[in-house]
């Protein structure tokens, strides 16, 4: 009798919170930025991902050299998508040329609720 794998034909009823940091070319100037950053709605856009905020964090120093550069242009994107996006999402990240290194993150609840409450503490 042949053993099924019944978790390879689960599919997410929900959307997951990610959050892609994004480390630009440090030469990009603000028209450009603006055109990367609508190149990533219209993919979200065509894959049913939800823009939830785009954060320009500026050139900072990196810790080490990459592609010959020193520095470079740090942008957070937060979204919900669903797990199959992540993946088209990425190729278009590798394929763009101002694009040099990214990294993409899933959000769980705890690390939410954890957040919520240390930002509630010190305020009080």
């Amino acid at each position: 009798m042949a053993k099924k794998n019944f978790l390879s034909k689960i599919e997410h009823q929900f959307p997951k919170k990610y959050e892609t940091l994004i480390i630009l070319n440090p030469d990009i100037d603000e028209p450009k930025l603006n055109q990367f950053q609508s190149k990533i709605k219209d993919i979200m856009s065509k894959n049913g991902a939800e823009l939830i905020s785009f954060e320009d964090w500026g050139s900072r120093k990196l810790s080490y050299d990459i592609k010959k550069l020193n520095k470079g242009k740090f942008v957070s994107v937060n979204f919900l998508a669903y797990g199959s996006f992540i993946r088209e999402f990425e190729r278009n990240l590798r394929i763009a040329d101002e694009c040099i290194r990214f990294q993409t993150l899933v959000f769980n609840r705890d690390l939410e609720i954890k957040k919520e409450t240390k930002e509630g503490a010190a305020n009080e």
